[in-house]
């Protein structure tokens, strides 16, 4: 029994459209799945060690979504640290979202309207 292997190639050029299609469609997808979002806030740890942003989203319901993510310094990947889908207590009009490090770099503070409403604690 003679078995006849067919050598394929690794790209082919016939299935390049699909391709691109594929890239399209997951494109739009991820567009539409997305919402918007603007960078509201980035700030620098005292000691340099570390970055802190402030992410604010809007989906349909008006109120806006916070995010904060944080990295240290020298890496290139954000890390995920709080999301509040929406803060409901004051209208978003009249909401002013910030972040403040704590002197030894220690400690972050999301602030709304002047006042703390959530930290994190960094270990050494």
């Amino acid at each position: 029994m003679k078995r006849t292997y067919k050598k394929r190639a690794l790209f082919d050029p016939k299935k390049l459209g699909q391709f691109a299609f594929t890239l399209f469609i997951v494109f739009v997808a991820y567009r539409i799945l997305t919402p918007p979002s603007n960078e509201t806030a980035r700030i620098v740890s005292p000691d340099g060690s570390k970055a802190a942003r402030l992410l604010t989203e809007f989906y349909f319901d008006g109120q806006p979504s916070y995010k904060i993510h944080y990295r240290e310094t020298g890496k290139r990947i954000w890390q995920s640290l709080f999301y509040l889908p929406a803060y409901t207590n004051i209208p978003p009009e009249r909401t002013e979202a910030a972040l403040e490090w704590s002197n030894d770099s220690e400690r972050i503070d999301f602030l709304m309207n002047g006042s703390s409403i959530w930290h994190h604690v960094f270990q050494k």
